[in-house]
């Protein structure tokens, strides 16, 4: 039974707005709207409207009758925008969905809407952490420029940058675990024999290009990780070298000492 608060208003009867969390341990009195499989451990949960916690997903869920109305599709599409210039749309056996930046909108049937609403919850995570280490990417390009010379050679200029570029190299490892963890969902093989909901989440892939776009993105870090990798090495070779040059200064030191210690013996016996 759909909870009259949670209606939105202005829409068909029993439409209902979802505002959906990413959480570890989902509360008892929380609706599961979707699991997350291992390593990502997340589920994504139906926050109360006012909760204090910021929701991450918007998703409006409408059941539909067989006849489509062009009118609600249009104040569908126009909601998910919410101001935003473009919104992937899609139509697959009946179903309709769109989808926009934290918002999406789901138009089905209503024994279709539950497994809908969790491919859309589902795959609007890994589009956000794909968002998100792209983002993280983009940043690490304009210092790439200046970090790449002590990957070729350190001097004590560049050593002096070494805690910068090790706090760098971290969070490109950083980066790089949490690309990682989505990766096998974002390349899931094919369901055999097909669903709806499997059907759509691989359509969703395809128009989201989230295979090719986390291709891309291993790549790049890639790039980087060699980069600061010879950077970390490069550090390693200037420390080594001058902890080295620093012992044979004082061995040259004590020999010299050693050198003028026998001179000064052999003047003070000779004038004896």
């Amino acid at each position: 039974m759909i909870d009259p608060a949670r209606q939105p208003l202005h829409w068909p009867p029993g439409s209902v707005r979802l505002r959906i969390a990413y959480v570890a341990d989902a509360p008892a009195d929380r609706r599961v709207v979707a699991e997350l499989p291992s390593p990502l451990n997340r589920r994504a949960i139906a926050l109360p409207d006012g909760a204090g916690t910021t929701a991450e997903l918007e998703l409006l869920s409408i059941p539909t009758p067989e006849i489509e109305d062009p009118e609600l599709i249009e104040r569908v599409r126009e909601w998910t925008a919410a101001g935003m210039p473009t919104v992937q749309m899609m139509t697959f056996q009946g179903a309709q969905l769109f989808w926009g930046e934290g918002r999406a909108a789901v138009m089905a049937a209503p024994h279709r809407l539950a497994a809908l609403e969790a491919v859309v919850v589902e795959l609007a995570y890994y589009e956000a952490e794909l968002v998100g280490v792209e983002r993280a990417v983009a940043g690490f390009w304009p210092e790439l420029e200046a970090d790449g010379g002590p990957a070729f050679e350190m001097d004590e200029r560049a050593h002096r940058h070494r805690a910068r570029l090790a706090r760098r190299f971290r969070e490109l490892l950083g980066v790089r675990a949490r690309l990682t963890r989505i990766i096998p969902f974002v390349h899931t093989p094919h369901v055999y024999p097909p669903t709806l909901a499997s059907q759509v989440s691989e359509r969703l892939r395809e128009r989201t290009r989230m295979r090719h776009r986390a291709e891309v993105l291993q790549d790049q870090l890639e790039v980087f990780e060699r980069i600061y990798d010879a950077c970390g090495a490069r550090a390693g070779e200037f420390t080594a070298n001058r902890k080295n040059h620093l012992l044979e200064m004082v061995i040259i030191v004590l020999l010299a000492a050693q050198t003028l210690l026998v001179l000064f013996e052999i003047l003070t016996r000779a004038r004896t």
